[in-house]
This record gives C-alpha cells, structure tokens and sequence, in this order.
C-alpha cells in the first residue's frame, strides 16, 4: 500500500510510473521503525515499542499517531490526514515533516530509505516473506478509534519554524530591502558640492533652488531683469521667476518665514509687493495648510496640499533651452539628453579618478607594443615569449600584432589554388589519328588508356596531356553530318590497360 495518489489510466492507455513527480496528492505521514537492528529493542514486544514512541510523541506535544501495523519485523507508524493535500502545494512541508520525525525517531532504527513519498507497504492481512510473519494492526484495538491530524496543525507543531502569511513574507522583504538600503547609503561619502547617494526630500528641493539660482545669474547676473529687455531675450519674466522661487520655497522654509521670503524675491526680481503677494497667494495657503496637518485626496491618495511642480513644469516655465543647461551646469532642471550626458561625464570622471587610461591612448600604446613585438617576431621569437616579455596575454599581443599589421599595410597573403587546365575534345577523328575515309562504324570510344591514379595521362594514345577534370564536350564521329552526331557521352573511369603508347 502507499499513500500516495497517482493519476488514474484508462483502460488501454500506458500506465503511469510511480515517481515522485506524477504524485497528485499525499494522505499521512509515516515512519517504518526497524527496531529489531537496535540492541536495545529487538527483544521488545512491537506493543512496548509503540508505546514508547507514543510517549515520546506527547513529550514533545505532538499528535498520536492515527495507526500502527506490526510488518513481521518492524512497525509502520502513521499520521493520517484528515484531507488529501495537493502533492505538488504540500510537497516541501512534507519532506520536511518526514525528515524531523525521522530524525527524533533514529534510536528506534528508523528506515532512512522509507521517507519518500513513494514507498510502498504491506497491506494488514498479508505475511512478510522474510520472517513468515502475518501483518496485522496493534494500534488502535477498534478502526472507529482511528483518529486523523489536521497538516497544518502537524506541521505548526512538529516543524521547528511557522509558515508566514503573505502579508508576513512582504513585510520580510521590505525589511530585508531597506536594512541593505541602509548599508548601501551608510558606506557611500557623499562628493564635495553635492549631495551623492544620500538625497533626500530637503537636498532634492535644495538642489533645484540650486538650479533656479545659477539659471538666473546666467542669464541677468547681479544686475537682475532690465526693463528694456524683451521676453524672448530673456527666456522668463518677472512673474514666472517669482512663481518658480516661491515654489521651491514653499518645500524648503517653514509656512510662519514664506511671506517675508515673497517680499524679499519681489525686490529681487523688481516687482511691487502687493503684486507679487497676489501671484504667490494660492501656493503660500497651500503651504500654511500642509504646516496645520491639512492632507488633501488627489486620485485616490492622500497627499501633501502643497504644489509639487516637476522638472519638467519648471523647465516649460522658464523657458530653459539646452545651451543654458549646459552653460549654467543645471543638475535637475535638464531633459533627457542633458541627463545622459552628465550620466557619462560622471561615469568617465570615476573611472579616470580609478586611474583607468582614456581609450585613444590605451589603443596607441597597443600599437606601439605591436610594432615592437613584430619586428621581435621577425627575428624569431613566439608570441608567447613575446607576450611574456611584456607581461600581457597572448591574446592581447594578437589584437596588438593585428593594429600594427593594420597600419603598417601588412597582410598574410594565400596562395591561390591551382587550377588544373581542362582538356576538350574537339574532334574523335584527331584524336585517335585515324584516316578521313575510315567508316562511322567505329565504337564511340572517346578516350581510352586512362589510369585514374596518374597526374598525367595520354588522350587515346597521342602525346596530348591530360588530367582527370576531362570533358569531350564537341567530339564527333568521323563521316557523320552534323545531324546525324549521336550525343557524346562523357568519359568515364575505365581500367588503364596495357597497351604501349606509341
């Protein structure tokens, strides 16, 4: 008997083998005790023995077993589910499950090979052929007392950790992610002039202020906006200015310090200051809401009340072109392209501060090391002895012989294949010499005495060289016309005879 379940086949169709893999569900979980191996207990009545192991089974505060069989030798001890589990769901718990009990039941002789899912037993009824023994039940005396075990509730119990809930496991790995972001943060200096790995909201906010001042130097300097000067040539006027720097603002300084912080920037950009506390009205309330615990709902979340503009909403406000970004070496308030080039810049400037050479230069001096090493292999040496010379691979010796043979205009020439001259028959009546009026009757026999083996050969007994690539393409028959050729055939392979060649 198993315990396992296996698909079922139809009548006709190929059984299915019994692995583990075909498995569909599992009904217990047992163990096959070969007490009779251990000193101490193969003297002892299969009833004591499980009683011993019930014993043990209430010390550790686990269930009974639902049943046991007495094998003829050793005893079958089972815990049966009260459902099938589905294999292939429970099948890690399980092997679990049969690996403690087997473990915590060694000094009994527990039968290592008898955990896989696969085992099969001997039915209660039948006799073991190695002891002549029947098999029968010794526990429990009646089958209504056969008590099942919930799997879960075996494994919270037997198994020496607990399964998590999903909710448990999500909240393993946000903790496990934010202990390795800490580490990471914890062991990254931040570069003088800049905020490095540890950007925060504050530093995020301080570096686009950062960006609106040096954009508004290069573009006014210390003189500020002059009233002579037309829109287009100054990219943004006043109000757009006072908006952006309030914005920002608003992020950086508390709520109680924006209105004296609006008055100031007015100055600054030349602008009345009841006209600019009317532009900066809404985004000062906003930030008076969020410092008094205000939250708003915006598309189904609850947010911050204060205006939030992107790089890109400040970029469109100011009218920031790509030049500018690059004159006034912006950090945030850039477009894509900008992005990647500063991506590039930083990541050349850390390999040259590794001391990592630019790549013209890496390439001129393979050069030079493969003009040197041609002319060492010119007076004999190997490349191995040369890359030994100078401490670098062979490999990288044969990339540098290539750049050097490259530009010094040297290359391996081959040597073309010989191709062997064809020989065409034109006429049967020269080439086998015979006279003009002899009659057609003569066998078409179009080359003769020709030894395959031979570099050359003679055609039909003439001094005409030959080779095996051979056609008789246009040979004839003598006193025939033209009409009346029959098609030549092509020579074949033909025994060399020994017939002297005149």
């Amino acid at each position: 008997m198993s315990f396992a379940s296996y698909p079922y086949s139809k009548p006709g169709e190929p059984r299915v083998a019994k692995d583990a893999i075909n498995i569909v569900s599992l009904g217990a979980s047992w163990l096959d005790l070969d007490y009779y191996n251990k000193p101490d207990w193969k003297d002892v009545p299969p009833r004591k023995v499980l009683e011993a192991v019930r014993n043990i089974c209430e010390d550790r505060g686990w269930p009974s077993p639902s049943y046991a069989t007495f094998s003829g030798r050793g005893i079958l001890v089972v815990w049966l589910y009260t459902a099938s589990q589905p294999a292939q769901r429970v099948m890690a718990r399980h092997r679990a499950l049969q690996q403690i009990l087997h473990e915590e039941f060694l000094p009994f002789g527990s039968d290592y090979t008898a955990k896989a899912a696969t085992k099969q037993f001997r039915m209660p009824g039948t006799y073991n052929e190695k002891s002549g023994l029947p098999v029968v039940v010794i526990f429990p005396d009646l089958t209504a007392e056969i008590a099942r075990i919930d799997f879960d509730e075996l494994c919270r119990v037997v198994l020496p950790f607990q399964r998590q809930t999903k909710a448990q496991r999500e909240a393993a790995k946000a903790e496990a992610k934010a202990k390795r972001t800490a580490a990471q943060l914890a062991n990254r200096t931040p570069r003088e002039g800049h905020h490095g790995a540890k950007l925060t909201g504050s530093s995020y906010w301080d570096t686009i202020a950062a960006d609106l001042d040096r954009l508004y130097a290069l573009r006014h300097g210390k003189a500020g906006i002059k009233d002579t000067a037309a829109r287009e040539d100054t990219g943004a006027g006043r109000n757009s200015w006072l908006v952006a720097f309030v914005y920002v603002a608003s992020w950086r300084l508390p709520a109680s310090d924006l209105d004296a912080y609006v008055i100031e920037t007015a100055d600054r950009l030349g602008l009345d200051h009841a006209s600019a506390k009317s532009k900066a009205c809404s985004i000062v309330g906003r930030a008076k809401e969020s410092a008094r615990g205000v939250r708003r709902t915006y598309r189904g979340f609850t947010v911050d009340p204060r205006y939030k503009p992107s790089p890109a909403h400040l970029r469109d406000l100011l009218v920031i072109t790509p030049r500018e970004m690059r004159r006034a070496d912006l950090r945030i308030l850039i477009d894509q392209a900008r992005r990647s080039e500063n991506a590039v810049s930083r990541v050349v400037a850390s390999r040259r501060a590794a001391g990592v050479r630019d790549r013209s230069v890496q390439q001129q001096h393979r050069l030079e090391v493969g003009q040197q090493a041609v002319e060492f292999l010119a007076e004999g040496l190997t490349v191995k002895a040369v890359a030994e010379l100078y401490g670098v691979s062979p490999r990288w010796l044969d990339n540098a012989l290539r750049d050097a043979r490259a530009v010094a205009g040297i290359t391996t020439a081959k040597a073309e294949p010989v191709v062997a001259p064809v020989v065409t028959v034109d006429d049967v009546g020269d080439t086998l010499d015979l006279p003009v009026g002899t009659p057609a009757v003569i066998a078409h026999e179009v080359l003769r005495d020709i030894r395959e083996t031979a570099r050359e050969a003679v055609v039909a007994g003439r001094r005409t060289q030959y080779v095996p690539r051979v056609t008789t393409k246009g040979s004839t028959l003598l006193g025939q016309t033209p009409a009346a050729r029959p098609t030549a055939r092509r020579a074949s392979t033909c025994p060399a005879s020994e017939m002297e060649v005149a």
